[in-house]
C-alpha cells in the first residue's frame, strides 16, 4: 500500500515539474515571435499538434511491447468519473463510449461491495481525492477469462487506452505505463497550456 501511496506522490510531482519545464518552452517559442498574432496561432495550432502527435505515436508503439497478463483487474474493477446516471444521459445523446461503457460494465451497488475484491486499490483511490464510480463485468470467468472473447468490445480491445488512468497493481501493462509516464505528462502539459495560450490570444495579451 505504501508502495502504491508513494507512486501516486511521486506523479503528482513529477507533473508539476513537466508542466513548469513545458510551460517555460512554450513561453520561450512565443517570445521569439514578437506579438505577431498569426505567427502565434501558426505556433499553437500546427507546430505544438505536431509535436503532441509525434508523442502519441511513441506512446502507442511502446505499447506493442506488451500484453494482457490476464489477471482479471480490470474486468472486475472498471472505474469511471461518471455516475450510472451520468452515463445513462450521455448514451441518449448518443455519447459512443458511455453507450459502450453502460452495456459492458455494471455498478457496484456500493464501494464496500468492490472493497471487498480490491481492499488495497479501493483504498488507494479513495485517499487520492477524485470522486470515481466502480463498475465490473459480468462476463468474466472465474480463471479472469473472457467469456465473449472474439466479440468483446472495443472497450476492452484497447484496454488501456488511457496512459494516465491509474492500474491496479496486477496489470501487465503497468511496465507500459513506467516507460511512457513522463511521454504523457508532457502530452497533458502541452495540451493544457497550449489552451491557456489559445484563450490569451483571443483576448489580446500575446
Amino acid at each position: 500500500m505504501e508502495k502504491l501511496k508513494e507512486h501516486y506522490t511521486q506523479l503528482v510531482k513529477t507533473y508539476r515539474e513537466v508542466f513548469v519545464a513545458v510551460l517555460n518552452a512554450m513561453q520561450g517559442e512565443i517570445n521569439v515571435l514578437n506579438h505577431d498574432k498569426e505567427k502565434i496561432k501558426n505556433y499553437l495550432d500546427n507546430d505544438v499538434e505536431e509535436h503532441i502527435k509525434l508523442q502519441r505515436n511513441l506512446v502507442l508503439e511502446r505499447r506493442k511491447n506488451f500484453e494482457c497478463g490476464k489477471c482479471g483487474a480490470c474486468c472486475r474493477l472498471a472505474i469511471s468519473v461518471f455516475s450510472p446516471a451520468v452515463l445513462l444521459e450521455k448514451a441518449s445523446r448518443g455519447d459512443k463510449f458511455a453507450k459502450e461503457f453502460i452495456s459492458t460494465f455494471s455498478p457496484y451497488e456500493n464501494v464496500e461491495e468492490a472493497e471487498k475484491i480490491f481492499p488495497l486499490y479501493i483504498q488507494l483511490l479513495k485517499e487520492s481525492g477524485e470522486t470515481v464510480y466502480y463498475y465490473y463485468c459480468k462476463k468474466v470467468t472465474e480463471d479472469n477469462l473472457c467469456s465473449v472473447y472474439d466479440n468483446r468490445p472495443s472497450i476492452c480491445r484497447d484496454y488501456p487506452d488511457n496512459p494516465i488512468q491509474m492500474l491496479h497493481p496486477t496489470c501487465s501493462f503497468i511496465g507500459w505505463h513506467e516507460s511512457i509516464q513522463k511521454i504523457v505528462l508532457t502530452i497533458k502539459a502541452m495540451t493544457e497550456i497550449r489552451e491557456h495560450f489559445r484563450k490569451e490570444l483571443e483576448k489580446g495579451n500575446l
